[in-house]
């Protein structure tokens, strides 16, 4: 057995568990941590006949440690080193060393708690902060804390800084290991090359490869952003490639045996050309690779509570993953990376937590079925968004899965079971009782895994590819199929179902898909040009070419994130009666008043809900005038008091108590809209609690309303300090208006102001009049504050305009000393 840098740290790490039930191991990539550890420990004086449990954060990375492990002891996979991978299993009872993936870690503490069999959890890989990852740990952790002291604890980490880390464990041992063995040449863009943009990966990536083909032996491993690019790749290579070239593509979607190919040794005299997205960058020793060309992007999953949506978002890696892909060339020997960046590129240090930027649906229900309700209760690195969590939780509620008190139901726990995301689960679920399940484990597959049907305009319609896999033609994507066959088998065997025959039935689609998605119920707001209301509120479209654009009830799977009305991608029409049938305890029912316009008429209304749908509206003469009353109160809540007779006078009114109350707040009762809205039952509903017809209701004055909410003083008050009409020197009483509450305003003809000194005051002479000054055919000619002003800076200006254009009226030298007058010259006396 060659020597790998973590030998140096082995006894290290022993002497600490001999006396500590938490560590922590910082090693770089290539130093043999993962296979290397376990095995160390077995004969550890605390092992007591337990096991130990090691969580590895990808599924192919878990198989292949335990494979390596296994290899080195001398025996099979299923002895003393086994596997746990969601429906693959391999061990035994003299099974020591169990790595496991994804929820398999969660599954085990649900069961047992306390882990009473399990002397030593490790975390590998924790630099990747898969949710699973974080779960997993918090809950280990309590474990340890509440029922399990002996439990041991060790997390094991890449490049992630220790510090955060180690202070959440309350400062447990460090262990440092060195890095890999063999030195890595880094090779960037020049400096004259343009910048690598996302369009052109694949063929700066292939011109690369061509290079490295002709300056370095041994395998190639190209690190690409996703499946899209992988495809493309591995097409083009395809048509010029040489018998002993030979082409692997490795990401989480591939088919088993196409995954185990890419990480296989290699063939002597031949050489691999092996095209990963980031599945490889950790715990995976692919032999004889030698050169790494690194793209320097990534496709992350991205989730956003507003739209209920993953968003794929291709970005550049971070310093942490780049350190990663470089390491796989200087696993064995001495090796090449070519980064397709500039040297001086700012990458950001570490990739973003998954609990971050995830769904956390099914992280809370995991969290409610361990009696963990408050979410800042455990240990985390890093606590979601509050958004999230309530997102979350409203989910798991409409699914049943969790009560109001966020108590996990028994329907919960059979979701949980099912090892799926709740939605998934709860549609396999309810899909048994109408004997509908492998069309829902199906519907679940599609879901997944990727497009079935070829071609560039296949639309939304889920119900196509239920059809196609029911009758399969050329347009079908055989390895997509493949794929989709084999999960779904995988789901329908853990539903437990005996007795349903296996069945495909199209046309339930979108009733099954309801079940999963009850918030993404869609009714069709416009059908010529395909806008939906979601159930959930949010808004939606098709595109116009869309097979589905006339449909008037949808359920939506998937749509983009946008926050405006997103597009449609993946959905299944559904019938309004299965609507009424299956969600009727979703649906609400309430009676409303509302005003018909159109017919002149007050009238009550049955509305049915489902959400923000409003699946029915019906006229009802089941109501009393009582109810009747209280209904037609809710909407001149709900509308506005513009439903009622406004006068003038009442307007008028309304105005000049605000504009007092606004100078001097409490003067006088308050009319203001927003307080009359709030006390609308205290004084408007002894004047509609007899009404019957919208005659009646367009016939209520404010005015005799407002006025009798004033006293007999108040109104002197109210007069006083804010009087209706002021008299001008003219003689004429001129309405004042208080619309702007700050500056009431007055508008009069410039003539009729003559002999006037001094702008009039209001409320007790603190608020001055906003004058506005007209011309003899009433236009507004100037406006101003201060009328002494205006006479000595401005009046002649203003005289001379208006003697030109009104020569028969009166145009005194001096304003101050004239006589003012309403008509066209002063009148004898």
């Amino acid at each position: 057995m060659h020597t790998l840098p973590i030998d140096d740290v082995l006894e290290e790490l022993k002497r600490h568990l001999l006396h500590q039930n938490r560590l922590l191991l910082q090693a770089p990539p290539g130093a043999g941590k993962t296979t290397r550890i376990p095995l160390a420990l077995l004969d550890q004086p605390w092992m007591q006949d337990k096991k130990i449990i090691m969580l590895e954060p990808r599924r192919l990375a878990t198989k292949n440690a335990a494979l390596q492990m296994a290899r080195l002891l001398g025996e099979k996979v299923g002895q003393r080193v086994g596997y746990h991978i969601r429906s693959d299993k391999m061990a035994s009872a003299q099974t020591k060393i169990l790595v496991v993936t994804e929820g398999i870690l969660t599954r085990m503490l649900h069961s047992d708690p306390a882990l009473e069999e399990v002397a030593l959890v490790i975390f590998d890989e924790f630099h990747e902060r898969n949710l699973h990852g974080d779960l997993a740990l918090a809950l280990s952790l309590e474990s340890q804390s509440l029922l399990n002291e002996s439990l041991k604890i060790m997390v094991m980490s890449a490049t992630l800084s220790s510090n955060t880390l180690s202070q959440r464990l309350e400062h447990p041992p460090l262990v440092l290991s060195q890095g890999r063995s063999f030195d890595v040449a880094l090779h960037y863009l020049k400096a004259q090359e343009r910048p690598l943009l996302a369009k052109d990966i694949v063929s700066l990536t292939l011109k690369t490869i061509q290079h490295c083909l002709q300056n370095h032996t041994g395998s190639l491993l190209v690190f690409l952003p996703g499946a899209k690019e992988i495809r493309a790749v591995e097409k083009r290579l395809l048509t010029s490639a040489t018998p002993e070239l030979i082409i692997a593509p490795l990401y989480g979607m591939l088919e088993k045996k196409a995954q185990e190919r890419a990480i296989a040794a290699t063939p002597k005299n031949q050489r691999k050309i092996v095209l990963a997205t980031n599945i490889a960058e950790s715990s995976l020793t692919i032999e004889g690779i030698t050169v790494v060309i690194d793209s320097g992007f990534e496709r992350l999953n991205s989730f956003s509570s507003d739209s209920g949506m993953n968003t794929l978002l291709t970005q550049r890696i971070t310093q942490d993953s780049a350190i990663q892909r470089a390491g796989r060339a200087g696993r064995l020997s001495e090796g090449s990376c070519y980064r397709l960046w500039h040297e001086n590129t700012p990458l950001k240090k570490h990739t973003q937590a998954e609990i971050l930027r995830s769904d956390l649906t099914p992280m809370v229900l995991e969290l409610c079925a361990w009696g963990m309700k408050d979410i800042s209760e455990g240990i985390w690195l890093d606590l979601p968004s509050e958004h999230n969590i309530i997102y979350a939780q409203t989910l798991l509620q409409q699914l049943d899965a969790i009560d109001t008190n966020l108590n996990i139901t028994p329907h919960g726990e059979e979701i949980l079971k099912l090892g799926l995301h709740p939605r998934m689960a709860h549609m396999i679920l309810k899909a048994k009782a109408v004997q509908l399940t492998y069309t829902a484990t199906l519907i679940s597959a599609l879901l997944e895994e990727r497009e079935l049907l070829k071609g560039m305009h296949i639309g939304a319609d889920l119900t196509l590819r239920l059809e196609a896999l029911k009758e399969p033609s050329a347009s079908v994507d055989r390895q997509a199929q493949s794929l989709i066959l084999q999960s779904a088998q995988t789901y329908f065997q853990r539903s437990g179902v005996q007795e349903e025959k296996r069945t495909i039935v199209p046309e339930m689609c979108g009733l099954l898909l309801a079940f999963a998605y009850p918030d993404r119920i869609a009714q069709a707001r416009d059908l010529v040009h395909g806008r939906y209301l979601l159930s959930g509120s949010k808004g939606a479209r098709l595109h116009q070419d869309d097979s589905l654009i006339k449909t008037p009830y949808l359920v939506v799977a998937r749509l983009s994130a946008q926050e405006a009305d997103a597009q449609i991608y993946s959905a299944a029409p559904i019938a309004l009666h299965d609507l009424q049938k299956y969600f009727s305890h979703h649906i609400s029912e309430e009676v409303s008043a509302q005003v018909n316009l159109k017919e002149q008429r007050l009238e009550a209304r049955v509305i049915r809900r489902l959400g923000a749908l409003v699946l029915s509206s019906e006229p009802t003469k089941k109501v009393s005038q009582q109810e009747l009353t209280q209904l037609l109160l809710a909407t001149i809540k709900d509308e506005g008091l513009a439903l009622l007779k406004h006068s003038k006078e009442a307007k008028a009114l309304q105005e000049r108590v605000t504009f007092v109350n606004h100078h001097q707040p409490k003067t006088l009762p308050r009319l203001d809209e927003s307080y009359l809205l709030q006390t609308l039952e205290l004084w408007l509903l002894p004047y509609v609690s007899d009404i019957k017809s919208y005659k009646s209701l367009i016939n209520l004055d404010l005015y005799p309303i407002f006025s009798a909410m004033l006293s007999f003083e108040e109104h002197q008050t109210l007069e006083t300090l804010a009087p209706q009409k002021i008299q001008v020197p003219s003689g004429s009483k001129i309405k004042i208006n208080y619309e702007v509450v700050e500056t009431p305003t007055l508008s009069v003809r410039l003539q009729e102001l003559f002999g006037l000194h001094q702008t009039p005051l209001l409320l007790n002479n603190t608020v001055a009049l906003t004058i506005t000054l007209l011309s003899p055919a009433h236009r507004p000619m100037q406006i101003t504050k201060d009328l002494k002003s205006f006479w000595e800076n401005t009046y002649d200006e203003v005289k001379k305009e208006l003697r030109g254009k009104y020569k028969k009226h009166y145009w005194p030298d001096d304003p101050f000393d004239a006589e003012a007058t309403r008509f066209t010259k002063p009148r004898k006396k």
